[in-house]
């Protein structure tokens, strides 16, 4: 049985992801997928000191580079897993469907691939009962809980072992087919780019955004385990190097990161049509001084905003799915209890699939830090 390394777009960090494989032809129905659940696994968050804040981090977030896996159980933050497939499989082509709310998204989001599977065994015995399993240490997302994960759902009757029954995670340390595809695609997915390429310069490798991979050299090998004292909060720890399954207690209890938002509340209203108009209102209010500001809104599809009040544009990148705005010389300067209304008209491509804003930002801003 071989191993796929699946990967998933970075954005605010929390929430689960459900793993699901049916046949081809059985994905049309919708409850196919909830009985035949693989796994549920961490969405991810970047958990480096002080880097994910309130559900956000600034992409690439920490996410696994090209060439590298997911190796261990407990190493499951960086935005993607191994997937064992099933030895009972029979050959032919399968779905896998990928579900996550993603942090603070109120609804499902969707996507799947197409695979194709030989050398099966359909006759081994694989009956299953009960949940699939989920992953250890995730970060809840703010909206969706693991119950809505788990809902009407049991874990499908695969075979993890060419004996029986096995375990989805038992030789996760086999090298994957895929090891060279990189889930961080662009530094144009980023709210800031220059941070985002300072971090890892082999961002600029990854020539294709459409088909993300780099280019491994030499021969791919599992990555070191993971230990009690190597300095990385990997091994389903609570901080670096303590708590969790597999080290001693910490010491000291985690803090949360500093609050870093400068408003009260953020009220965001969307209305779209079906011929690809669009109509945003933002009504944000203040709860901290602030010299200077930027507001973000993340996309899930290209929006062409073409008109704006109550701030300027400042950029978007060239799939037109993150665009920032700042103030107007009249709101420049803003001080706690101020209220801030900002409302954009645009276009999107009408096919049918509506534009989701999947993370909204109002951040102060310091241009020695952009």
């Amino acid at each position: 049985s071989s191993g796929i390394n699946a990967e998933w777009p970075l954005r605010p960090g929390g929430g689960w992801v459900r793993l699901a494989l049916v046949p081809d032809g059985q994905h049309k129905v919708y409850e196919h997928f909830e009985k035949n659940v693989l796994k549920i696994v961490c969405y991810g968050h970047d958990e480096r000191k002080g880097r994910t804040s309130y559900g956000d981090c600034i992409h690439p977030c920490n996410a696994r580079k090209g060439c590298e896996y997911m190796a261990n159980k407990y190493d499951g933050n960086r935005y993607d897993t191994t997937i064992k497939i099933p030895y009972n499989l029979a050959e032919g082509v399968y779905i896998l469907q990928y579900m996550s709310a993603m942090s603070a998204h109120k609804t499902f989001y969707y996507s799947c691939a197409r695979l194709k599977i030989v050398g099966g065994e359909p006759s081994l015995p694989c009956k299953r009962t009960g949940l699939a399993p989920v992953a250890h240490g995730c970060m809840a997302g703010t909206a969706v809980p693991l119950t809505k994960y788990e809902q009407n759902t049991k874990m499908g009757d695969f075979c993890f072992s060419p004996k029986g029954l096995g375990d989805q995670d038992a030789d996760m340390s086999r090298v994957p087919i895929n090891p060279e595809c990189d889930p961080r695609i662009t530094c144009q997915l980023s709210v800031n780019s220059k941070q985002c390429m300072s971090e890892d310069n082999k961002m600029k490798d990854i020539v294709d955004s459409w088909d993300p991979k780099q280019t491994c050299k030499g021969e791919i090998v599992p990555p070191p385990e993971p230990t009690c004292s190597d300095g990385i909060k990997n091994n389903g720890e609570q901080m670096v190097d303590c708590g969790g399954p597999e080290c001693e207690k910490c010491f000291e209890e985690p803090t949360e990161p500093v609050d870093t938002r400068i408003y009260k509340s953020l009220d965001y209203t969307q209305k779209q049509w079906e011929d690809g108009n669009i109509n945003i209102r933002a009504v944000v209010t203040v709860s901290k001084d602030a010299n200077d500001w930027r507001y973000t809104m993340f996309f899930t599809k290209a929006v062409d905003i073409r008109t704006f009040w109550g701030c300027k544009i400042i950029s978007h990148n060239d799939f037109k799915t993150i665009w920032t705005f700042g103030p107007q010389h009249w709101t420049k300067k803003i001080k706690p209890g101020q209220v801030i209304q900002l409302g954009f008209n645009g276009k999107f491509e009408a096919d049918g699939e509506y534009p989701e804003c999947v993370t909204k930002n109002f951040r102060a801003y310091d241009p020695d830090a952009y």
